[in-house]
Parts: structure tokens; sequence; C-alpha cells
């Protein structure tokens, strides 16, 4: 019925609405969006690249893949390449479109392979605590242990699985 932005900020939309559900009751619904974004799995020689970033609302270090917002006018693949470069210093020669994944907003995740270090990075700039080269075998005991819990970096593993599978 309508729709009202409670708060805006550069990355996140808060919103309320006035709905009517599906059973004829008025309600509010509140919600956020924020720019679409995307995902890089890195994976080079049997290891994912991972960052360990802190993540503010967690009060905790995160181990999840490397990623960030579209640029407007961005294509995904081109912020995939720059969001790499950007957190890991790395550039790729091979990208694949894994397929995206929402929570709630819309992420493209890729593959990077045949990984090389440029030696540039703005990790600091980002909040990056470091890069970790981390074993597939010991991405399930990091899931096991609560270890690697970013619901974003789960969805992506389960693409590149998928992908992995098919090839």
């Amino acid at each position: 019925m309508s729709s009202h932005i409670v708060r805006k900020s550069r990355w996140l939309t808060f919103y309320e609405d006035e709905v009517i559900t599906p059973s004829g009751k008025h309600s509010k619904y509140t919600f956020t969006k924020s720019p679409p974004f995307v995902m890089i799995v890195a994976y080079d020689a049997e290891q994912f690249i991972m960052l360990r970033q802190y993540r503010y609302p967690l009060k905790r270090i995160m181990t999840e893949f490397p990623g960030g917002s579209i640029d407007d006018g961005e294509e995904p693949l081109a912020a995939a390449k720059r969001e790499l470069e950007e957190e890991t210093g790395l550039t790729a020669k091979k990208w694949i479109k894994l397929g995206i994944i929402h929570n709630p907003n819309l992420a493209t995740v890729f593959l990077a392979e045949d990984l090389t270090d440029t030696g540039h990075n703005e990790m600091e700039k980002d909040g990056i605590a470091g890069v970790v080269h981390v074993n597939s075998a010991d991405i399930g005991s990091m899931i096991a242990n609560g270890e690697l819990t970013d619901s974003k970096t789960l969805a992506a593993l389960l693409l590149f699985e998928h992908h992995t599978a098919k090839s």
C-alpha cells in the first residue's frame, strides 16, 4: 500500500512498508536493501584463498571469501576482478560465473583460478586482518567447529561444489 524509507546510507536502505497480507490483514513489513555485490571463490592448487575480516556487528573475525559491492554502472565480472585484487592482491586468468545467491541482497559468485600475486592490495583500508590459504580438506572441519559460519561463503562453497561435481 505504501513504502517509507526509514534510514538510508551508502550501504543500506531501511524500509517500512504498509502491506496487505495474503489473508487480507493490514500489517507493517520492515526490511533492508543493499546494493548488489560479488563474491569470489579464489581457488588455486587445491587451496581456497580466503579473508580473515573483523565484522563489527558480530564482534568477531570471520573467515570468508573476498567480495564487495558492485559500483554504479560496473559489470559484475569487472567488480569481481577489482575486489579480488583490492582485497587479496591477486589477479586471475580464468573466471567462471558459478551462479547467484540472495542473502537477501543479490550476489553474483565467480570462481577465479590461475592466480597471480600482484603485490598490490588495499587490505588495511578495507579492514582485512589477513589472507589465509585453506586446504579444501580443512573446509569441512572449519564448518563443523564453528570457525566458518558466514552464510554467503557457505552458499558460495555449495555453488563451487556443484560446479566441480559437473566438471
